[in-house]
């Protein structure tokens, strides 16, 4: 999920500048996928090892750049993509691979090119310079915030949360009376009940499922403290301007956390899947009396962000057409 939002946040900064073509398998979230994009389905039975010769055969190399964002497009794919003469745009969340593309973006803050191996001929684009943010997004570092105390919870953790967080700390925010109102929202394949069945009869608590990119800003806007995952939902919190509380659940997040927890950008919580309910309330309770470090906080984040982001990107397709 978090890959194709990437993609869509791609699309909506280059789209007036560039044709495109939305590239999936058959087994993607397909329902998420906005209806106005053009979409081309990859069969299942195309195995990745195929998948070039199929790209090949549907989309010629002169006229298409592709831009590939998941775990799959390891070091093999990468150079096989290469060899067929393809431009090649990576999103990278590891720093492992070999690279073989043309450009690798990778937009945790604090890497450098010698974090990557990489041929001769590939470029960078990293840090938080190049944050893949939706325009609504993008438009947020433009504008000046100030928390003085926290009081409105933002809690998201994504697609299926299938760790459960969002109730575990919804439960431990809605205990804490400092806290008037909890909102909560759902990836679009989480299909669990009880924080929908639980906002029916907790007048604090609104949950809400598969939020337009404006509702979203709007949304964040009205709270002052939020608890997510360091994935793309931190970016676009941090562009407005929030106190957060973060960590992690599975690999790819790892550095991002790091990149901006080292930055001051916000409080950590380490591993989500260790932390138990009173570790969560730790955390919150130690953020609502620490409110001399909010103005801070907001400066790192503000730091973090420009409003150069999009010619950054058309920069990348205008270098490599």
């Amino acid at each position: 999920m978090g890959h194709l939002y990437r993609l869509f946040a791609l699309v909506e900064m280059l789209k007036e500048s560039y044709d495109f073509c939305l590239l999936t398998k058959a087994s993607s979230t397909l329902s998420v996928i906005p209806e106005s994009y053009p979409i081309e389905i990859i069969p299942n039975e195309i195995s990745n090892i195929d998948e070039p010769d199929w790209l090949i055969e549907n989309f010629d190399t002169e006229n298409h750049i592709l831009v590939a964002d998941g775990y799959q497009f390891d070091s093999t794919y990468q150079k096989r993509i290469k060899k067929s003469g393809y431009k090649l745009v990576y999103i990278d969340d590891m720093a492992t691979e070999h690279l073989y593309a043309d450009m690798v973006v990778n937009h945790s803050p604090g890497l450098e090119p010698t974090n990557f191996s990489y041929e001769p001929y590939t470029r960078f684009g990293l840090g938080t310079a190049y944050a893949i943010l939706r325009p609504a997004f993008l438009e947020a570092p433009k504008n000046e915030r100030k928390i003085k105390h926290v009081d409105t919870a933002f809690v998201c953790f994504g697609g299926a949360d299938k760790y459960n967080l969002s109730e575990v700390a919804t439960t431990v925010l809605l205990e804490i009376s400092e806290i008037n109102m909890v909102h909560v929202v759902l990836g679009a394949a989480n299909n669990k009940k009880n924080l929908i069945e639980l906002a029916e009869k907790e007048p604090r608590l609104k949950v809400y499922k598969n939020l337009g990119e404006n509702d979203m800003v709007l949304l964040m806007q009205k709270c002052n403290f939020a608890i997510v995952p360091s994935s793309t939902i931190l970016y676009e919190l941090c562009a407005i301007n929030m106190i957060i509380l973060s960590g992690y659940f599975v690999d790819n997040q790892k550095r991002i956390y790091k990149g901006f927890l080292e930055k001051n950008a916000i409080f950590g919580l380490g591993d989500f899947t260790t932390s138990n309910v009173s570790q969560f309330r730790e955390a919150i309770m130690n953020i609502l009396n620490m409110s001399e470090a909010y103005s801070e906080m907001l400066l790192r984040q503000k730091q973090l962000f420009d409003s150069n982001i999009r010619d950054r990107y058309l920069k990348i397709m205008e270098d490599l057409c």
